[in-house]
């Protein structure tokens, strides 16, 4: 039977969280958007504690107004009463088997709320851009299965008891997805499959015949947008306090460095015009362009840089979609007023020194169908970056930031922010250096590695 019930909000946009606005909004959207956004966390801070009842408390006394603190309506039933007290205090007191309601996306994208047991365990998760969070909130022993392992080091974490479903990148064949509902039923005796993570930009695999396969097995789904950095940054700060223990302690730490690096960087920048600030073009997978709204393009605004789309009508007519495929080697012909091309790429870790220079020179000179992308990017070494996109979403700004305002935020900035990452004690991270991570690629370094 289940003990208490525990109302946890992640509230997911098709690529951004959207926060509720509680009362304590004084601080800057960037910083409050990546904040713990659960429902008993009245004060919009990153965690949930006695301050929290205080607030709950002077509602239900009248002296403040619940509509003020949204997230003090713990069970979310429109009322803030002794039931949101008792729930509460369940959830201060972190009650092992509480039921949790999840706010996330459903199939189409829109929110929905989402049940699951806390702890979470016996999860199983689907797309780089979630299961890499899941791994840095230490979420990786409590992995029950997985589609697919894409990086020796990176994914490392994973249980190894955990069961290769034999899914792709890309794909969830009818074979990998019986793998899932038969691990499921051999999971029955520690109450099954305790959720299925999805990054939304896969769940096109996720067809309603599965979907109802997991309502049926009593599975709950959980899909988030997590690619953009703040988003990535309250993936991991969610999923480390869904996991409890030491794992949410860890996802405070992860946060509060991601919340130090915008604040930094907005210290810099964020007093620029947009005429004052640096232009950026996104990519990913080498040659795909990604339009502005994109969660790879939103991680460089928070990064200072404003979106080349806002200012090239003509590029932004040619990326309607969150990614596109380049139509030629001559896609970028007319993009050249450009202040900086990122480029998203994702690079394992554990490189030894040869390892980092054959991955910049396999990057930078990379065979896209016979095509090296030397030659889409003809005209841009100096403006061309590639930027680990496994790397912890303040790292990512970081290195993007440096990208783009390289006066203003040096390199050895960003390599200490990838320190900080590390000395957090996050699985992904363990054992690593700066010289076993290739971090950022630019022209200096291809032309180093290739000298």
């Amino acid at each position: 039977m289940v003990a208490a019930v525990v109302a946890v909000v992640v509230v997911v946009g098709a690529g951004c969280f959207v926060l509720f606005g509680n009362g304590n909004d004084s601080g800057s959207s960037a910083d409050i958007a990546s904040k713990l956004q659960i429902r008993g966390n009245a004060n919009d801070d990153h965690t949930i504690n006695s301050d929290d009842m205080a607030i709950v408390q002077d509602i239900i006394n009248g002296t403040r107004n619940k509509d003020d603190f949204p997230l003090a309506d713990v069970n979310d039933d429109g009322k803030v009463n002794e039931t949101d007290v008792s729930l509460l205090q369940d959830l201060i007191d972190r009650k092992e088997g509480c039921t949790v309601y999840v706010i996330c996306l459903d199939r189409d994208g829109k929110n929905t709320s989402v049940s699951c047991t806390y702890p979470l365990r016996n999860v199983v998760p689907y797309g780089t851009n979630v299961q890499e969070p899941v791994l840095y909130a230490n979420g990786g022993q409590y992995v029950a299965g997985y589609f697919v392992s894409s990086y020796d080091v990176a994914d490392a974490s994973i249980a190894k008891t955990a069961v290769n479903l034999h899914g792709t990148t890309r794909t969830i064949s009818a074979t990998a997805w019986s793998n899932f509902t038969k691990l499921d039923s051999d999971l029955i005796s520690k109450g099954g499959v305790g959720a299925l993570i999805v990054d939304y930009s896969g769940i096109a695999q996720i067809t309603a015949a599965r979907a109802d396969d997991c309502a049926k097995a009593g599975i709950p789904m959980l899909i988030f947008s997590s690619a953009d950095a703040t988003d990535e940054t309250t993936t991991v700060l969610t999923l480390g306090f869904l996991f409890g223990g030491d794992c949410e302690k860890l996802g405070v730490k992860y946060a509060q460095i991601a919340w130090d690096v915008i604040e930094f960087v907005k210290s810099k920048v964020g007093g620029y015009t947009n005429e004052q600030k640096v232009t950026y073009i996104c990519c990913t997978m080498y040659i795909y362009l990604c339009g502005k709204t994109s969660t790879f393009n939103t991680t460089a605004t928070t990064a200072g840089g404003y979106a080349y789309a806002n200012v090239n009508a003509d590029f932004d007519a040619a990326t309607p979609k969150n990614s596109q495929k380049m139509g030629g080697t001559e896609a970028m012909a007319n993009y050249t007023t450009v202040g900086k091309v990122i480029n998203n790429r994702s690079m394992d870790f554990g490189l030894d020194a040869d390892g980092i220079k054959a991955m910049i020179i396999d990057t930078w000179d990379h065979d896209n169908d016979g095509v090296s992308s030397k030659v889409y990017f003809k005209g841009y070494d100096d403006k061309l970056v590639y930027v680990n996109n496994l790397l912890p979403g303040g790292a990512k700004i970081a290195y993007m930031a440096h990208a783009m305002y390289p006066d203003l935020f040096s390199k050895s900035w960003a390599d200490d922010v990838l320190k900080d990452y590390i000395n957090t004690g996050t699985m992904p991270l363990k054992g690593q250096t700066l010289s076993s991570i290739c971090s950022y690629i630019d022209v200096n370094d291809y032309n180093a590695a290739i000298a």
